[in-house]
């Protein structure tokens, strides 16, 4: 092997184990467990980090995250809801989102999370 290969594979070695450091053992860096949700409060699935289970049924967000959901990672099939005026969005397990609430604008409005289809929603009378 002459120089330059030996080269770009040392670099390129280098590089995978580095990128590969940075998410060892981070809850940010994987996606959620079969049975959750996470929501995060900046993009990038960074800040604070609220963990939905579906055990918890149709719950309201903790007032950190209404209207503030910047990315999610979910686990299991879920709606994102927002009740005045109704929208809802169903989400896959499996599905995630960067940057929610700037490119898709709904993290910005949802305030609502609930287990399963989003018929199963029942808003809170005025």
């Amino acid at each position: 092997m002459n120089f330059k290969n030996t080269l770009v594979l040392l670099i390129s070695t280098v590089l995978v184990i580095m990128s590969c450091s940075i998410c060892y053992g981070s809850p940010n860096c994987v996606g959620a467990p079969s049975g959750q949700v996470y929501i995060f409060s900046s993009w990038d699935f960074q800040g604070d980090r609220y963990v939905y289970n579906i055990s918890q049924g149709q719950t309201t967000l903790p007032d950190s995250f209404i209207h503030n959901a910047q990315s999610f990672t979910s686990g299991s099939d879920v709606c994102f809801a927002s009740c005045n005026p109704l929208e809802t969005y169903q989400i896959s397990a499996g599905q995630s989102h960067r940057n929610y609430a700037a490119l898709e604008n709904f993290g910005q409005r949802m305030n609502l999370i609930i287990s399963g289809n989003c018929s199963n929603l029942v808003c809170p009378s005025n």
